[in-house]
């Protein structure tokens, strides 16, 4: 199953550190925060279940969602939250890709609100979300259950790594084992191949595709009177994405069209909010990962040479390490396949 070690390395994407905008509302599982006049930021809060980071814009005629959280309970909780604001009705939620962390919020939103992603993206969440809901009913109370163990028997330093990735596994596991009862998925219905812009009275809304990146199928949000970026997963901050659903040179392709664009802020899929600095961080880890797989190649290093391969310096701090030795072992396969292609 393609998602099988995703599921299982996923429990990862579950940190991010505090931000330092204007906190709105508190909650358990994500930070709310105003970015602009009508424009927030839910940024997944440490032990939390919100899992990814969400974004929110009111245009002055209507608001609209980008991605919608792991944990329908956590949509819910932001939808109802929502309702308590001085916001135009909720009209639009995103999918930026086909992953489960960013799309199971999709079925608490009401009937006439409208769900849009890419083509790509739609026909791969019907495709491989019952597969993956299904593995996930087999395995994850079992993880959940190891970890809670971890959790409730600890007794060495809890600021250690070791306990904060116990912190990091087991809410995600917890998440999906109480989500499976009543999750149902809803598929997108309006579609982005190119760009869509949903402009109203307050600001201009750009949803823009440009094909594969993190995913077959990536949609970034961009705000050009705001200079606001809301990246999906095609930007992660202080965290190794995961790699092998994607391609590294179109994903690179896309961080240059972001890097063109007027970005003051940025929302990455995860981790804390930034400048654009983001955009050139997450370029550089991509070319690291080809740098060292075209040096393993070169000098004729079998695959089994990677397993033991650390994390670069510069990213050994970074969260979800273990996805460091499986994209180098893609980047490594892309780098030989493309390279036979001359031979």
């Amino acid at each position: 199953m393609r998602l099988a070690i995703f599921f299982i390395l996923t429990a990862g994407l579950l940190h991010s550190c505090k931000v330092e905008h204007n906190k709105l509302i508190e909650s358990e599982n994500f930070e709310f925060v105003k970015l602009g006049h009508g424009i927030y930021s839910c940024i997944h809060k440490f032990g939390g279940k919100a899992i990814c980071n969400v974004g929110v814009v009111d245009n002055g005629n209507e608001t609209l969602i980008f991605d919608s959280f792991l944990s329908p309970d956590v949509a819910k909780e932001l939808l109802n939250a929502l309702q308590e604001m001085d916001l135009s009705p909720v009209k639009y939620v995103v999918n930026s890709h086909f992953h489960n962390d960013h799309i199971r919020g999709n079925q608490v939103f009401a009937e006439d609100v409208r769900i849009i992603s890419t083509t790509t993206t739609k026909e791969l969440i019907e495709k491989e979300e019952p597969l993956q809901i299904a593995f996930e009913k087999e395995h994850a109370l079992e993880r959940f259950s190891y970890y809670d163990s971890l959790y409730q028997n600890f007794k060495g330093d809890q600021q250690s790594r070791e306990y904060q990735q116990i912190l990091l596994w087991r809410p995600y596991y917890e998440a999906l084992t109480n989500s499976h009862i009543k999750v149902k998925t809803r598929l997108p219905d309006m579609y982005v191949d190119s760009i869509r812009k949903i402009d109203g009275p307050r600001r201009k809304i750009q949803l823009i595709s440009k094909g594969a990146g993190h995913t077959e199928s990536d949609l970034v949000l961009y705000l050009p009177d705001d200079d606001i970026l809301f990246t999906g997963d095609l930007v992660f901050n202080k965290c190794h994405p995961y790699v092998p659903h994607g391609n590294i040179s179109k994903w690179k392709a896309w961080l240059d069209f972001m890097n063109s664009l007027d970005v003051k802020t940025v929302m990455p899929g995860h981790g804390q909010i930034g400048t654009d600095t983001l955009i050139d961080q997450m370029k550089d880890y991509l070319l690291n990962l080809e740098t060292m797989a075209e040096n393993l190649a070169n000098n004729n290093l079998p695959l089994e040479a990677l397993d033991a391969h650390t994390v670069p310096d510069k990213y050994e701090e970074w969260w979800f390490d273990r996805f460091y030795e499986y994209n180098l072992k893609f980047a490594h396969e892309s780098f030989t396949i493309e390279t036979n292609k001359y031979q």
